[in-house]
């Protein structure tokens, strides 16, 4: 996610506000047994222009933004419940602040209808904070199925799905730089690829929160009365006894499909790892999920598919020297996190992201100080997560203090400051780069397949782009756990890139967001021959990837072939880490295909437009080509000696539109293939 802008685009005007990912809370925000309070708001008057920098890629995610819209936010958060009042701090983070975009418009005017006075992003932004419906349905969250969501296909009742999620747009037709005409190609339907096709780093999110009506669901509701036990004539089994027809009725009060608890709050101060009524914490998952079967239109299978939420289960354990906080996930969850530590190293604050859209955040107030950083193990087979903390007095606690914890969904962007304090170049126009908080008290650890968004001020305007960390060995120098590893290569007209990458002095007051994406882990669990293919800066988001299936232990894999696409061989990235691994653990295959110059004479050579390495033995080996219908489909061809079950695309637009031709040529599984989108 970008952040906050006003967008117009070049290409169409589908949804052309962006919205803000870190827009700070003017009103009581209420979530549950919650309320959130924001107070100290300072604003800067000053206006900004978004516009589109046409010279790259509408799908690099890079745009320049106004520099005079960029203003500092310190906000504390105070946090009221029926206990009593308990002030939160937040870090320090900048917000882009939106603009009025009124009815003048820059960049390429194409596809742009004037807008009414009243009507611009600051006019949208006020509507919705003015408390009016913008749902239309009283604000109730409620899962939306696909026919019911085709009936709302009207201008005057149009809604309208996004990955996977539903909102009432009816409002928002006049507020949209593209016309209603334009917004009404995608109304009454799944409009996500329509959205990905024009503007999809546009945080759509934020821009429509007020108007979001549930999720997209077929949902089916197992409906247990006496009519479903009575005896089929042709059924030799006996029918179930009364006695289990009572129980489930008697544990299944007045449930419906939407009955799902999103909120959870527990303040507790505990001295033994179980709670003060011995029962063990979080152990139980709600009631109302014991009955209702929701299968999601994402589904990997065409089994139905119970969607239970995940809910973290905590536990804590000690040494003399150490504190460890533990938090129990689900099996290949991908969770990301942010940790945050308070000045007097009492206070610490852990948010969990889970299933893209969900946050469970934990607040710590500890018996005795902590040292920090903290060390920390992400174990994706079990799901379980540790964070370690040194003791500044070493001792045995009787209690580890208080905790507080809030469950969230559809949580708006934060974004936190940066500086970089390593460069090491690694080819003749890339970078390695290790960003450090600025206040060197975050932690953040980001998901397999995710990427965060990296923003700057450049020259008075304000450009991001979305780039993905990588593992800490893939930099080449030592890591501290608290920086973000990137690979950054330097484009001729790209100004961040240059920005991140000059020499002198270091680029400082860099805003980072929290990791977003849509790669789904858990898919990958059935499935040990793998293939990934890569497009030179394409290969960051497979670097964590590899770690993963190398080191997985159920299910362990057989084969994972990576073939690596660049120009020359002095544009290839970590070449030398990725020979060790071939080395280190023979399952591993990595081909380097050249498209502009020959094999190098000391490497491994094979046949042009071949995945095929079976007959060459393992390790790194050297080609000269393109990626082909023909490499495809030695890959996905049943039986043959490079066969894969499981693929993933990452590289230049148009790289991965190739790929996915050619998948779809050879008749691959759509659902065992995943392209990661720049």
């Amino acid at each position: 996610m970008l952040g906050e802008a006003a967008a117009t685009s070049g290409n169409s005007g589908f949804i052309m506000h962006g919205a803000g990912g870190a827009t700070k809370r003017s009103r009581n925000e209420k979530h549950s047994t919650h309320t959130y309070t924001t107070t100290g708001d300072s604003r800067r008057q000053d206006s900004g222009r978004f516009m589109i920098d046409e010279s790259k890629s509408p799908n690099s995610g890079e745009f320049v933004y106004d520099a005079s819209a960029i203003t500092q936010h310190n906000k504390p958060l105070t946090e009221t419940s029926s206990g009593g009042g308990k002030k939160i701090q937040r870090a320090n983070r900048r917000a882009i602040k939106p603009i009025d975009c009124g009815t003048q418009f820059t960049g390429n005017p194409r596809n742009k209808t004037a807008l009414k006075p009243g009507h611009s992003l600051m006019d949208w932004i006020r509507l919705g904070n003015s408390g009016a419906d913008l749902t239309g349905t009283g604000g109730r969250t409620q899962p939306v199925s696909h026919a019911e969501l085709a009936k709302h296909d009207r201008k005057e009742d149009a809604w309208m799905a996004i990955r996977g999620k539903v909102y009432n747009v009816t409002r928002y037709m006049d507020f949209h730089p593209g016309g209603a005409d334009e917004l009404m190609r995608g109304v009454g339907k799944d409009a996500t690829k329509l959205f990905d096709e024009v503007h999809a780093w546009v945080n759509y999110e934020s821009l429509l929160a007020k108007c979001y009506i549930g999720p997209l669901r077929n949902v089916v509701t197992v409906n247990l009365t006496s009519d479903t036990t009575k005896p089929n004539p042709n059924s030799k089994l006996p029918p179930p006894p009364p006695s289990f027809l009572a129980t489930t009725k008697a544990a299944t009060p007045n449930l419906t499909a939407a009955s799902v608890s999103t909120t959870t709050t527990t303040t507790t101060t505990v001295t033994t790892n179980t709670l003060p009524d011995g029962k063990e914490p979080n152990r139980a998952l709600p009631a109302s999920c014991s009955t209702t079967s929701i299968i999601s239109s994402g589904s990997d299978d065409d089994s139905l598919k119970v969607s239970i939420p995940i809910v973290p289960r905590f536990d804590w354990i000690q040494k003399t020297a150490d504190l460890t906080l533990i938090f129990y996930t689900r099996s290949l969850a991908n969770p990301g996190m942010l940790v945050e530590c308070d000045d007097d190293r009492t206070g610490v604050s852990v948010s969990i992201l889970l299933e893209a859209s969900v946050q469970h955040r934990y607040r710590f107030r500890l018996s005795n100080a902590i040292q920090w950083p903290c060390t920390v193990r992400n174990s994706l087979e079990s799901g379980k997560i540790e964070l370690q903390f040194g003791k500044e007095v070493p001792a045995l606690w009787t209690a580890f203090g208080d905790m507080q914890h809030e469950r969230k969904e559809n949580c708006e962007m934060q974004l936190y400051e940066y500086d970089v304090a390593t460069r090491l170049e690694i080819t003749h126009d890339s970078c390695a780069l290790l960003l450090q908080p600025k206040s060197n008290r975050l932690l953040q650890i980001t998901p397999v397949g995710y990427h965060v968004s990296v923003s700057a001020s450049i020259d008075g305007e304000y450009v991001s782009r979305s780039y993905t960390p990588v593992p800490a060995r893939s930099v080449g120098t030592d890591c501290p756990g608290t920086c973000v590893p990137l690979l950054v290569k330097s484009y001729p007209d790209g100004s961040l890139s240059k920005h991140l990458t000059r020499p002198v002095p270091l680029a400082t007051s860099l805003q980072v967001s929290q990791p977003s994406g849509n790669f789904v882990l858990s898919k990958l669990r059935y499935h040990n021959r793998f293939a990934l293919l890569a497009a030179g800066s394409g290969l960051t988001p497979m670097l964590a990837l590899l770690s993963y299936l190398l080191e997985r232990n159920s299910n362990r894999i057989e084969h994972v072939s990576l073939l690596y696409f660049n120009k020359t061989e002095a544009d290839i990235w970590c070449r030398e880490m990725l020979e060790n691994l071939c080395k280190k653990d023979k399952r591993l295959t990595v081909r380097h295909f050249l498209s502009e110059a020959d094999p190098p004479q000391d490497a491994g050579i094979s046949d042009q437009d071949s995945a095929d390495d079976s007959e060459l033995g393992t390790g790194s080996f050297f080609s000269r080509g393109r990626i082909s219908l023909e490499i495809v489909r030695q890959l996905t061809t049943p039986g043959s000696r490079s066969h894969v079950t499981y693929c993933c695309v990452c590289g230049p637009k148009p790289f991965n539109e190739l790929c996915l031709q050619y998948f779809q040529q050879t008749e691959h599984n759509p659902k065992h293939l995943h392209s990661f989108q720049g």
